[in-house]
């Protein structure tokens, strides 16, 4: 076959052309860079990069840390399929792949949600939101014995669902202070609640007068329990309002020992307050919170 002249001087050209990137190819990889970090491949420039899978599957990321696939010129872990051979998923138990890597999801924790971390339990960051991805997350530890502050503590919500915390389980709800304190012993629809008779028996009953149910919390319907209660005793908040007991009249706060030893004798707002307006004296606390502590500390006159 005969080649015209142009022709020869345009394949030479050509072959020239292609003949460094060959060979630059073949270079990256002879370097360090493609066993250890899947730099395989030379791109445009002659730069060795990440170019494909096969460059990561065959690297060191891959088999001790479970970055086997290509994402944004760089190799990382995209599923927990990457994960499961490597030496990190073997010795350290970080057998899921998460923003990349693979991490053991009960002992990762990002800094951008330490604010919700303790209270809320959501410790990790996944897109833009910071989640629960695991048991430690809600209880704040990975210890049997959650933090004192975390939801599984405080609220009974000790697993991670959904990227919350919520109430798996009535033992995890009995354990907690919730049920300690407002009787929420029960799970039901992922938190906890409280049931009639629980309520009753509860302390919130006894001190604050709440010993009916209303949506799963113990609450106060009668004026009856309000007055059984240390609270109606102390403190006049003897009237059912609004699930709460309040001193509704001067009258609830005149048979009180607020009345008797601090001479807060007059109903203002909800609560029982001196001639002058004032709330001070031992066991001032203005209007009753519903969700407050039953706890009676401080309150003995």
């Amino acid at each position: 076959m005969q080649f015209s002249s142009q022709f020869r001087v345009w394949l030479g050209a050509l072959l020239m052309a292609l003949a460094p990137a060959c060979d630059q190819a073949a270079a990256c990889k002879e370097k360090p860079e493609c066993k250890k970090q899947g730099q395989c491949s030379a791109d445009e420039r002659g730069l060795c990069h990440v170019g494909s899978n096969d460059d990561c599957k065959t690297s060191e990321l891959c088999q001790k840390e479970g970055k086997c696939k290509q994402q944004q010129a760089a190799c990382q872990a995209l599923g927990d399929d990457d994960c499961a051979s490597s030496e990190v998923c073997k010795q350290q138990k970080r057998c899921n792949a998460y923003q990349g890597s693979c991490v053991n999801l009960s002992t990762a924790l990002h800094a951008e949600c330490a604010e919700k971390c303790t209270s809320e339990g959501l410790c990790a960051k996944k897109g833009e939101a910071c989640v629960a991805l695991s048991r430690q997350h809600c209880a704040g530890t990975s210890d049997e014995k959650p933090e004192k502050d975390s939801p599984c503590a405080r609220l009974g919500l000790c697993v991670a669902e959904g990227g919350r915390c919520v109430a798996g389980s009535s033992a995890d709800c009995q354990k907690s202070a919730a049920c300690k304190e407002r009787a929420e012993c029960s799970a039901d629809g992922g938190r906890g609640v409280a049931s009639a008779e629980a309520c009753k028996q509860s302390s919130a009953c006894a001190n604050d007068g709440r010993c009916s149910v209303v949506d799963g919390k113990c609450a106060a319907l009668g004026n009856t329990d309000c007055r059984k209660s240390a609270r109606c005793k102390l403190e006049g908040n003897c009237t059912a309002k609004d699930g709460a007991c309040i001193a509704a009249s001067s009258a609830d706060c005149q048979a009180s020992s607020v009345c008797q030893k601090v001479k807060r004798c007059l109903a203002k707002d909800g609560a029982c307050v001196s001639s002058g307006g004032g709330k001070g004296g031992p066991g001032s606390s203005g209007p009753p919170d519903k969700a407050r502590s039953t706890s009676m500390e401080g309150l003995a006159l």
